[in-house]
């Protein structure tokens, strides 16, 4: 296939290095990455410490392609859509939260969209180098619900590169799914400034199973089936993460924007449509905006 990846963070990184065996990629930068552009060569540390180096095709815009894989933050998810000539390209989304999500739906054919969730650690040493640093669940799935042969082949391209990816039928619990987990470890995380692993501790887990529990709450409310536990999925993250710093804490580390708008804020929002509580996801909330340099 030939398939455009747009972010060379962790997760765009991954994938590019992972898919690149079989087909033609084209990873997509910003136009400031010209050490990147003019090297055209990524590098992957996989979690035995085995560094593998590829060379691909690295620009900064976007062409025609069979695949569009969108690698970004949720916040720059509409400016990369703003550059998409052609609206009949297949996007595979990978973003945090429900922000993406709920847009996408809006503004493209819920035929042409699909979504990646994953609970493996990564974390970018800089664009174009990246390292994997805990292994988790990787779910694909088609937003109408059909198993496709195109997402068959990227789970079967993943899964034969050592990122084992499951097909799902309704991949949209699965978003849910991972926008609760996200929604506990990201902010309390980030708060204490701490690893995945150090959560453990009983003040932070508490504080996680808190938040885990309301929003499953917001989630069951909504009528969302969750194909999983977020509880048991939660504590098996953090077991095979440990050493892994969330990525919202890389965010404020590095004076980033955070998603905590696409995740918590998302679930506040819904919570207050359908009237029930959200005080805890709205005090870490507070708790980020008040950490970060974008508040």
């Amino acid at each position: 296939m030939n398939i455009t990846i747009v972010g060379a963070g962790a997760l765009g990184n991954m994938l590019a290095t992972k898919l690149s065996d079989n087909n033609n990629i084209e990873l997509i930068v910003k136009p400031e990455n010209l050490d990147l552009i003019s090297k055209k060569e990524i590098s992957f540390k996989e979690i035995k410490g085995e560094i593998v180096k590829k060379n691909i095709e690295i620009k900064t815009d976007i062409g025609e392609t069979d695949l569009l894989i969108i690698c970004v933050k949720s916040y720059d998810v509409k400016g990369i859509l703003l550059n998409i000539k052609d609206k009949e390209t297949p996007i595979l989304c990978c973003q945090n939260g429900l922000h993406t999500l709920n847009y996408m739906l809006k503004k493209f054919d819920r035929n042409k969209l699909s979504y990646l969730v994953t609970g493996n650690g990564m974390s970018k040493v800089k664009p174009g180098i990246s390292e994997h640093k805990g292994t988790g669940f990787t779910y694909v799935g088609e937003l109408n619900g059909e198993k496709s042969q195109r997402i068959e082949y990227i789970a079967n391209e993943l899964t034969n590169n050592g990122m084992t990816c499951d097909v799902v039928d309704n991949i949209i619990e699965y978003i849910w799914l991972k926008a609760i987990i996200n929604s506990a470890i990201n902010p309390i995380a980030t708060i204490a400034g701490i690893r995945n692993g150090q959560l453990k501790n009983s003040e932070h887990y508490i504080k996680l199973e808190k938040i885990c529990n309301e929003s499953i709450n917001i989630a069951k409310k909504k009528g969302i089936h969750l194909p999983l536990d977020p509880w048991s999925e939660i504590n098996s993250i953090i077991e095979k993460t440990s050493e892994n710093k969330c990525s919202m804490l890389q965010d404020i580390e590095n004076k980033q924007e955070t998603e905590i708008c696409a995740i918590n804020g998302e679930l506040i929002k819904i919570a207050k449509k359908l009237s029930i509580d959200s005080t805890y996801n709205q005090q870490v909330f507070s708790d980020i905006e008040n950490l970060s340099v974008y508040s």
